[in-house]
């Protein structure tokens, strides 16, 4: 069970503060240095469920090369960062956001508010007491085995990535929070299907892995996306035939997650009329797990439609509420009802960092225009994909 929190601070007040507020639900670790921290996190990475690390550390590295070296460490991908700060720069929160931090906390502590936060964030990424404390079926993988090897995964997945697209990472781990929130909500409505908590986990894990057979394509195929003339929209199509298969027959103690993963990555672009790739199969033929992780997808990129809507869940909900039927089931749509809470929260993070990449889309424009006029020739007859379109089109789903 994930029972541990950790805060890194190097303020003695804010420590006894933080132990004060969540002694009595959680053991509390607490870290003075920058190099503290680090080392707790690497003793108690099975326990930890969430860490509060100041960003103004005094001595040693900042927190934002904490939060780095954190999520560098195996089995630390998927723990929740929380950044403590007294002076919310709005430079901070783009940075933190864009660098994996789940949220900020501005000293001085409230403590009920902060008590309250903090433990929604913990139930939103390991779910419940309860549920953490389920055990996998026999001959099944465990849990933690399973967290270990996806993330291991994931690390050299994004490996391959990290220099076709910079936000990949951020909206891995939005996919996977958005999966969650629908498997978890799902299985609670409808116990019928067969999903328990121990699945919609390793559901969440498989999530991560859906785009893995765009790595075997040409990259002016992968940044065409879904939307290009034939016969590149075919051969992009065919990121899901290869992804499925690369994770058949694989160990059998490794069960259930590689049958998840495979059907995620096959059928992710499946909507559950039976339009959309591969061709086969429609409605409830569509494996559950990918029905989860492509309605996750569309959420994620209706919000980025409306993300400049006051309400934004509203509107992606209504949205998909016009497509029952075609893109995904009217128990899906429950799904996504049940988990507004959850995804309320990571809508918003979403909107600060759309607003950290506009910043950083700004200076780009500001260093292009002060380049030398035989440079900006040279750059307008290159050929070249902008960036910026580039990132769009990797990220495109099939809408329905």
């Amino acid at each position: 069970m994930r029972n541990t929190l950790l805060i890194i601070d190097d303020s003695e007040l804010d420590r006894a503060i933080f132990n004060e507020i969540f002694k009595k639900d959680y053991r509390v670790l607490r870290a003075a240095t920058a190099y503290e921290g680090i080392d707790q996190v690497r003793k108690n990475v099975m326990d930890l469920a969430v860490v509060v690390l100041d960003i103004c550390l005094q001595r040693g590295p900042n927190g934002f090369s904490v939060l780095e070296r954190i999520h560098k460490l195996e089995g630390c991908a998927h723990i929740p960062v929380i950044l403590l700060t007294a002076e919310p720069e709005p430079q901070w929160v783009y940075r933190g956001v864009e660098m994996g931090a789940v949220d900020f906390l501005v000293k001085p502590l409230a403590p009920v508010a902060t008590q309250n936060r903090i433990k929604t964030i913990i139930e939103e990424t390991w779910g419940s007491e309860e549920e953490q404390n389920e055990e996998a079926p026999p001959g099944k993988i465990s849990l933690q085995q399973a967290e270990i090897l996806s993330q291991r995964w994931q690390k050299k997945f994004l490996s391959f990535c990290q220099n076709h697209d910079i936000t990949f990472h951020s909206y891995i781990q939005r996919l996977r929070i958005i999966t969650s929130a629908l498997s978890d909500a799902y299985c609670q409505l409808f116990p019928e299907s067969g999903l328990s908590s121990y699945d919609a986990k390793l559901i969440s894990m498989a999530s991560g892995f859906a785009e893995i057979g765009q790595l075997a394509l040409p990259d002016e195929i992968i940044w065409g996306g879904p939307d290009q003339p034939e016969p590149g929209k075919s051969q992009f199509f065919l990121h899901t035939k290869i992804g499925g298969e690369f994770f058949k027959d694989g160990p059998e103690e490794w069960e259930p997650l590689m049958t998840y993963c495979s059907e995620v990555a096959a059928y992710h672009h499946k909507n559950y009329d039976g339009t959309g790739y591969p061709a086969a199969l429609s409605q409830d033929e569509i494996p559950l797990s990918a029905q989860l992780v492509h309605t996750a997808m569309v959420c994620s990129d209706l919000a980025d439609r409306y993300e400049e809507e006051p309400d934004v869940f509203k509107m992606v909900y209504r949205a998909l509420s016009l497509r029952v039927g075609r893109t995904l089931s009217p128990n899906m749509l429950k799904a996504v009802d049940a988990s507004r809470k959850t995804l309320e929260n990571i809508f918003r993070t979403m909107h600060r960092q759309k607003r950290t990449e506009e910043v950083e889309e700004k200076l780009r424009v500001k260093d292009a225009l002060t380049v030398r006029p035989e440079a900006r020739q040279t750059s307008k007859g290159s050929g070249k994909t902008p960036l910026n379109s580039v990132l769009r089109s990797r990220r495109t789903r099939n809408q329905g």
